[in-house]
């Protein structure tokens, strides 16, 4: 009855007069209509004891304005008992006891309409057959000739029939109302984040650049120490406010997108690790906010779901639980993964706790509680990311003292987490990496994958600008070196390099390109590289070469992905263009919208060029347009165009050079599927050429 009421009382939570309203007229209607039948019948039943609580009940209601303080939180549920006993038991009552009649079926079907307007529908069925089975048991009781009247049957089921119909248009209408809201609320979403993340990221090269000024790498600090580390600082907090920035954007889109979740898409992942992952990458209001927040780990287990999408589901709900705490500077928020007795974990935060009638409708979407600033998102996105995975959340609250939403779980076996066949065994956190590559693109990406292992990174766009750094020092723990580059190629830098005397000449290196045949490994081999990695970069690839490459090591380079088969069309067609895991590696990085724009404009320019070097016989200009090509796409994410573009550079890096320009059809036409079916998956097209291209 509690939960029930609780539904009532959330219908009328907008506070709205027409309670009182119907007061009003029940004060009116009630002895109006009674003297009205008694002077043009006389005859029947006399129902005039039973009318006179009616009478005041409705007195009661429509004299809400002057109830005592003490007493107006009972109102609603006052007006639940007024409801059920003048709508739905005085209406049955009369009818049965004067053995039906027209007026008494017009009345019976009026308080129908009414409870159904002042109720959602499971208390409109529970007012109405509660009153209909009483209004029975009290005629069987107290009738001397008890009967059950056809037009009480009648009456009976046309009721049933408004119940049904109301809750249908109800139902109708809140879905065209969120429809709506959530196609006003994706449009100005992605407005908004279209405008902040070009400034965001503005900020974040203006903050580089500050930190590169007071504490340039191997010169003189132009400050003190004292004033230099607090600039630093500052600088570091701006760092920190920017993701919070992109962070809040990127849940806030994916919220609004709940429908590219993909159980297919998912990946195994061990449950301890994905809350630590979560818990340390959450972007906390302030450091101190990290200490109310405890990780319990009583056993864990695995599941497949889509990692960015777990991450997001905890990031939500950190958020929520943290919003409390500058009013609750003593709450702590505890996640507990336990495999046992059923797979789950368990987000507790002591906090205020959530008021009994907001938990009905806690999931639905844009539904807030207690947050005005907040969209009514999160919690539906969750229950959205648990469901497609074969889960559910729960939530139990009590106020003042907890919140604990449970996350539940598919209970069967599944595979252990798959591991690298060479495990890391160098710590890399900590490392220094020197990235050389004219593409600003290709440095940002490296530096974004490298920060997630922890390593810190030095960015040079050209050889001579590398060889200057490295003479310069302090010395890095190793280079990434592409080998395509204009003036000094990385081969070219690499040879220089190990021609240096002392610590200089023996720095790892490790190169970076898009043609890893056979050739260009003999080469970077004969230049003194310790490995070579293939374009676009693979995070674990990454990692292992690395981590061969400091413990002295080569890496086998890895084989290239094969390329994918056709699909017609739909998801199946989008996974084939798209590499969907990059994509969304990106966007937990906040770096999607920021950089991919730009990319499809310099793949339009490549292949357009390319078109026209084809055309005029220019070999070294449509080699050159087919390597950036490959190496672009592949880190952008365009797999297909990507594998595409590798077999028929291959092709010509042999000799074997078609002629013509109809060759260049097919990764035009690649380009152009991709280009849609990333704007299908994630709303990201080709930057406008007139628009300033964002510092990276």
């Amino acid at each position: 009855m509690a939960s029930l009421f609780d539904y009532y009382k959330a219908y009328h939570e907008m506070d709205r007069p027409l309670l009182q309203w119907i007061g009003v007229v029940g004060c009116i209607s009630f002895p109006v209509l009674y003297v009205l039948r008694r002077a043009t019948s006389g005859t029947g039943f006399d129902d005039l004891w039973w009318r006179v609580p009616a009478f005041l009940l409705c007195l009661g209601l429509a004299l809400r304005r002057w109830w005592p303080e003490r007493l107006k939180p009972f109102y609603i549920g006052y007006s639940w008992w007024v409801v059920f006993y003048c709508l739905s038991f005085l209406m049955s009552y009369s009818m049965l006891r004067n053995h039906g009649g027209t007026p008494f079926v017009v009345n019976m079907v009026m308080g129908a309409v009414l409870v159904v307007t002042l109720a959602d529908w499971r208390n409109s069925v529970a007012i109405l057959l509660l009153g209909y089975a009483l209004a029975l048991l009290l005629t069987f009781a107290l009738d001397p000739e008890p009967a059950l009247p056809r037009d009480f049957v009648f009456a009976a089921a046309g009721s049933a029939l408004l119940v049904a119909g109301g809750a249908l248009s109800h139902h109708g209408q809140k879905k065209v109302e969120l429809e709506r809201m959530r196609r006003l609320y994706t449009g100005l979403a992605g407005a908004v984040a279209h405008e902040m993340r070009t400034p965001l990221a503005q900020v974040r090269h203006a903050l580089d650049s500050i930190a590169v000024t007071v504490k340039p790498r191997g010169g003189v600090n132009w400050a003190p120490p004292a004033q230099t580390d607090a600039l630093m600082a500052s600088v570091q907090q701006g760092h920190e406010a920017i993701a919070r920035g992109l962070q809040a954007i990127e849940l806030t889109l994916k919220q609004l997108r709940p429908e590219s979740l993909s159980r297919s898409r998912g990946q195994v992942l061990s449950a301890a690790e994905c809350v630590y992952r979560a818990v340390d990458r959450f972007a906390y209001d302030a450091a101190s906010h990290r200490a109310h927040v405890q990780v319990a780990v009583q056993s864990d287990f695995v599941f497949r779901a889509d990692a960015t999408a777990m991450e997001l589901l905890f990031f939500n709900l950190l958020k929520n639980a943290l919003y409390y705490l500058p009013v609750h500077p003593a709450m702590v928020v505890r996640l507990t993964v336990m495999a046992a007795p059923t797979p789950s974990i368990v987000v507790r935060d002591t906090g205020p706790g959530i008021p009994p009638e907001f938990m009905p409708h806690l999931f639905q979407e844009f539904e807030t509680v207690g947050k005005a600033e907040g969209t009514g998102l999160g919690l539906s996105f969750c229950r959205h990311v648990m469901r497609s995975i074969g889960g559910d959340i729960q939530c139990r609250s009590e106020l003042g003292r907890f919140t604990e939403f449970t996350l539940s779980f598919p209970e069967r076996q599944m595979e252990a987490p798959e591991l690298d066949a060479e495990p890391v065994g160098v710590a890399l956190a900590g490392r220094t990496v020197l990235v050389v590559d004219d593409q600003a693109l290709n440095r940002t990406i490296a530096r974004a994958l490298l920060g997630e292992l922890g390593v810190n990174v030095i960015e040079a766009e050209h050889g001579q600008h590398a060889l200057d750094l490295l003479q310069a020092g302090p010395l890095p723990d190793a280079v990434l070196m592409d080998v395509n580059m204009p003036g000094l190629s990385g081969i070219e830098t690499t040879q220089r390099l190990r021609a240096l005397p002392g610590e200089v000449g023996r720095v790892p290196v490790l190169a970076l390109t898009a043609n890893d045949s056979a050739n260009v490994q003999a080469a970077a081999r004969e230049a003194g590289m310790q490995g070579l990695l293939a374009k676009p970069i693979d995070a674990s690839a990454l990692q292992r070469a690395l981590a061969a490459a400091f413990e002295g090591r080569v890496a086998e380079p890895a084989a290239p992905a094969p390329v994918p088969a056709p699909a017609a069309s739909g998801p199946a067609r989008q996974a084939e263009l798209l590499n969907l895991a990059r994509l969304d590696n990106f966007e937990r990085l906040g770096m999607l919208h920021e950089l991919l724009p730009h990319a499809l404009l310099d793949l339009r320019g490549h292949l357009q060029a390319m078109q026209q070097a084809a055309e005029a016989g220019q070999a070294d200009q449509v080699s050159e347009r087919l390597h950036a090509l490959v190496g672009l796409a592949g880190e952008v994410g365009a797999q297909a165009l990507h594998a595409r573009a590798r077999e028929r550079y291959a092709v010509w890096l042999e000799g074997k050079r078609p002629a013509g320009t109809a060759w260049t059809r097919e990764l035009k036409e690649l380009l152009e599927a991709s280009e849609q079916a990333l704007w299908r998956h994630c709303g990201v097209k080709a930057a406008d050429p007139s628009a300033p291209v964002p510092p990276v």
